[in-house]
């Protein structure tokens, strides 16, 4: 009976009291509030961030690609440059799956600029596995629209300078385009921000201007690599 209730007395003593339990649980809910939504950010920033540098180095691959094989096309089985219009790395024509090519593949040729090819000059390209973001990506290359052409978030022209909104690509250049599918309008400006703060102070303008742009309708994000 004793030992009952002193251990009772230490219990009392050294817990809190349903008010206290109250003020803890109260400050530690106006902390969480307060921080998780900043962790949210640091997450979400830090995915923009590796999206963006894996569309670098996709760039330095195709710059790479360009000065041993003269092009920015994928090439066809004769090593004639051609326009793959999609850039599904499931296809062997496109230039995201030769990009990846070890260049004692069976699949590289022996004909025109076959000849000069020395890859692999990509480590790893996945249509299905896009960096941290987004559905899908792609490696399409198209056809730039006219020089001065208006932009829209998903055509053939570039206003890389940011200034206009009208294409600063010469006409007929081949362009090489990132594009990945399934990304937010929130998602696209803090992947914008990364790439180009400066540019743009709408998000109209945003969608438009600069190397990377959007397209709500099918919320696909488009970041200009590379023409010739």
């Amino acid at each position: 009976m004793w030992k009952s209730k002193r251990t009772a007395w230490i219990h009392a003593q050294c817990g809190l009291s349903l008010l206290e339990t109250v003020g803890v649980v109260s400050i530690g809910a106006v902390l969480a509030a307060i921080t998780l939504p900043h962790v949210y950010d640091l997450i979400a920033d830090s995915k923009a961030e590796s999206l963006v540098s894996a569309a670098k180095v996709y760039r330095q691959a195709i710059s790479r690609y360009y000065a041993d094989v003269g092009t920015v096309l994928p090439l066809d089985s004769q090593g004639v440059p051609r326009i793959e219009r999609i850039g599904n790395s499931a296809n062997p024509n496109s230039l995201p799956a030769q990009l990846t090519l070890v260049a004692s593949d069976a699949r590289v040729g022996s004909f025109n600029r076959w000849t000069k090819f020395q890859g692999p000059y990509l480590e790893k390209f996945d249509t299905q596995y896009p960096p941290e973001l987004g559905g899908n990506m792609f490696l399409p290359t198209q056809q730039a629209l006219p020089l001065g052409s208006a932009v829209t978030g998903s055509n053939r022209a570039w206003d890389l300078k940011g200034d206009d909104a009208r294409s600063d690509v010469p006409t007929q250049a081949h362009t090489v385009i990132f594009r990945v599918t399934k990304i937010t309008p929130e998602q696209f400006l803090r992947i914008d921000t990364v790439i180009e703060p400066d540019i743009g102070k709408t998000v109209q303008e945003k969608q438009v201007r600069g190397r990377a742009k959007y397209e709500p309708g099918d919320m696909s994000l488009r970041i200009y690599l590379a023409h010739q």
